[in-house]
């Protein structure tokens, strides 16, 4: 199995498939396909303002590149057209280290 670093971005709101897309999570994490997965924001466009989501950064773990986008087309957001699946980005991953979130 190889480690796969893929970035998708959004090009549609995400906020009515939120809640499926987050319980949808679990499952992938407990059968060791996905390692680490978050989302990534636009700049604000002034100080102050919030923070806008971009898109998605997932590390899957997949024997071949084709698996681990079916992995991520498996997901809510690119059945829903929220993620540019076909502009994403893919490359296989090294993990030098890995470290929790302290909060």
């Amino acid at each position: 199995m190889t480690e796969w670093v893929v970035l998708v971005l959004d090009k549609a709101d995400r906020a009515p498939y939120r809640a499926q897309h987050l319980a949808g999570i679990p499952p992938q994490v407990e059968a060791g396909k996905l390692v680490c997965a978050g989302a990534i924001y636009n700049e604000p466009k002034a100080p102050g303002e919030p923070r806008t989501f971009a898109g998605s950064h997932l590390q899957v773990v997949a024997d071949t590149k084709e698996e681990a986008l079916d992995i991520v087309k498996a997901d809510i957001f690119a059945k829903e057209g929220v993620w540019d699946v076909d502009n994403a980005i893919v490359y296989q991953f090294g993990c030098a280290v890995r470290q929790p979130v302290s909060k």
